[in-house]
């Protein structure tokens, strides 16, 4: 069985040399594949992508070798988790929304991970204005609202694109307690992160909108170092794989989150106001819906 390593059992914290990914290592251990730590927040609704990990591996490792999931053993800004990444040091790969920018540092293995739910983006918000977007319908009504975001997410540069207020801070922590505090009226998460992290932070006077759902395109992407030809082939493959057979899907639409989110977030009931990802890379397969839970475009581009 494949070993990982958990953030729930062992944190190990790598320097020195740069970590291979799913090479064998210079001291002859077993090779690694170094991921991000997920702290509390991150780790409240990325259970999906720490499922698919080891079974991608353990379902590769006999053509390609065995292979340890590892967590880096601090938190990191996303700026400096693609910093790493690009120059090969600490860190193997990590998972994200994709933009040009990203795609031009890093390597984007193409296959969307969470169908474009990503996209559809569910608001949190202080609990005292739980119905403040009721009577929101188009984009001109949402901007007399201010959102909080993380600085270097992908929907920073959609949301100044389209003409929304934007408050950005780099610690992904600090987003919960501005919110909390009234520095910004809405707090922007991808379907699957909305729940759960209101969950975590309940304590905080906060919690999710039900009226609305702002919708544009955001695939999200394993993304590795640009010059890791091994790596790339052994995740594409094994995911294409699995999307064949039906096992990607089947933990996909298994994971309690997903599950959850899909169920009593209702999006398809929801006021649906779509905008322009002027960032979205050219060549994200929309001409394959097996790749999507509900079709995507970027037609508001051209509205």
């Amino acid at each position: 069985m494949l070993a990982v390593r958990s953030a729930f059992f062992s944190v190990l914290m790598l320097y020195g040399a740069a970590a291979l990914a799913c090479f064998e290592q210079a001291d002859g251990s077993t090779p690694k594949l170094v991921i991000p730590l997920q702290e509390p927040t991150k780790l409240a609704h990325n259970q999906f992508f720490l499922t698919l990990l080891p079974q991608l591996l353990e379902r590769s490792q006999d053509e390609y070798g065995p292979c340890e999931l590892q967590f880096f053993g601090e938190p990191l800004s996303h700026e400096r988790i693609s910093a790493l990444i690009a120059k090969n040091r600490y860190l193997s790969m990590n998972w994200a929304s994709t933009a040009k920018d990203r795609e031009h540092k890093l390597r984007a293995i193409k296959e969307p991970l969470l169908k474009g739910l990503m996209g559809f983006r569910v608001m949190i918000l202080h609990s005292d204005n739980k119905h403040a977007l009721r009577y929101v319908k188009t984009p001109t009504q949402l901007k007399q609202f201010s959102f909080g975001l993380g600085g270097s997410w992908p929907d920073v540069d959609v949301m100044k694109a389209n003409g929304f207020k934007v408050i950005t801070t780099s610690s992904y922590e600090l987003l919960f307690r501005m919110l909390s505090a009234g520095r910004f009226d809405l707090l922007s998460r991808g379907f699957n992160e909305a729940i759960p992290e209101a969950k975590l932070h309940e304590h905080k006077n906060i919690t999710v909108d039900p009226y609305i759902t702002v919708v544009y395109p955001l695939p999200v992407y394993f993304f590795i170092n640009r010059d890791n030809n091994k790596l790339a082939e052994r995740i594409a493959s094994t995911i294409a794989a699995m999307r064949a057979d039906g096992s990607f899907d089947n933990i996909f639409y298994a994971d309690p989150d997903i599950a959850k989110s899909l169920n009593d977030l209702r999006l398809e009931e929801r006021t649906k106001i779509y905008l322009c990802n002027p960032s979205l890379p050219p060549d994200v397969p929309f001409d394959r819906p097996e790749l999507w839970h509900y079709p995507i475009n970027n037609d508001a581009c051209r509205s």
